[in-house]
């Protein structure tokens, strides 16, 4: 029977040892799923499907907006395809480092994670260029489940609004819990399964798109508690990591705030280029926090998979009604 607390050791040991980790955690979290689970959550309440279209609108008629003043401004046309340029970069390098920072944390969990790994011999260029075969299907598998939940956005959001028509007040309620019910399971579940189909996908290089989607889901189905579990510890410890950040910033912004005092009275500092100065550090520090809090969930979610797959987890809530 495997504890938790020593997959939270092993992941912690990861992260705290390999710190280059962080710059690839950093780029990989452009690629969380987390603002499309906040529009699922948001469109429970039955308005979601008019800030769909309201959302889709704005951005088909800014799109339009942004076309027409750009084909008759030269500066704003490269200005807009140099903007582009850098969102692609952006996505490339994002996607590249989810391939290398799975990669590198599999390499480190079957070391054990007693030690460091050591810094790569090859480039980042170079990586890029071998691991490029795994690039395309690993870009196609993020597509595609972001495109899922979009979809189960349209219908969470028109099931939801459909539950508001119903005039008679019992059912419509009855019918709105439900529906709450239901869509929390599917989004949990599509967000899991997602979750394992990228993380095996990127361990086995044996195991093709398809294959890897039914084994993902395969492990999912066999082990629901566990994962729940899971689940449930991974987002504790990013509250803690979080709360752990907000109270250093409010340590920090108190002598900080004494010092500028002092340098603006006594020195003729300017107190514009002290704010500059406290945000760059700020922004700064919460890129580090991002990076450490991406590597973390990433240690710990292939630490579990890499249990499931030696042994057979016992979930805790399972043992408990199987005791009563």
């Amino acid at each position: 029977m495997i504890h938790y607390w020593d997959i939270i050791k092993q992941a912690w040991r990861i992260t705290i040892h390999n710190r280059w980790l962080w710059v690839m955690g950093l780029f990989a979290a452009m690629l969380s799923n987390v603002g499309q689970y906040n529009s699922l959550l948001s469109a429970l309440d039955g308005g979601g499907w008019a800030r769909l279209l309201n959302s889709l609108s704005k951005y088909w008629y800014g799109g339009l907006s942004l076309v027409s003043f750009t084909i008759h401004n030269p500066l704003m046309l490269i200005s807009g395809l140099l903007g582009l340029v850098i969102i692609v970069a952006l996505l490339f390098f994002a996607i590249n480092s989810q391939i290398l920072l799975v990669q590198k944390i599999q390499a480190s969990i079957k070391s054990e994670g007693k030690k460091s790994l050591p810094a790569p011999k090859m480039s980042f260029w170079q990586q890029i260029k071998t691991n490029w075969p795994t690039f395309w299907p690993t870009a196609g598998l993020i597509i595609f489940v972001k495109l899922v939940l979009f979809i189960g956005l349209v219908i969470v959001s028109l099931s939801m609004a459909g539950a508001y028509l119903i005039r008679q007040p019992i059912t419509s309620i009855f019918v709105y819990i439900f529906f709450i019910l239901l869509f929390l399971i599917l989004i949990w579940l599509v967000g899991m399964w997602g979750r394992y189909w990228l993380f095996l996908f990127l361990s086995d290089k044996n195991s093709g798109w398809v294959a890897s989607a039914k084994k993902a889901w395969q492990t999912l189905y066999k082990n629901l508690l566990p994962s729940l579990e899971m689940f449930i510890i991974v987002i504790l410890i990013n509250i803690l990591v979080s709360l752990v950040w907000i109270f250093i910033i409010g340590l920090l912004a108190i002598p900080y705030s004494l010092l500028s005092l002092l340098l603006i009275r006594y020195l003729s500092f300017s107190e514009t280029l002290l704010t500059i100065v406290a945000e760059i550090l700020l922004i700064a520090g919460f890129m580090v926090v991002i990076g450490i809090i991406t590597v973390l969930e990433y240690s710990l979610w292939l630490s579990f998979i890499d249990k499931l797959s030696n042994k057979k987890i016992v979930a805790k809530i399972g043992h408990v009604f199987h005791r009563s």
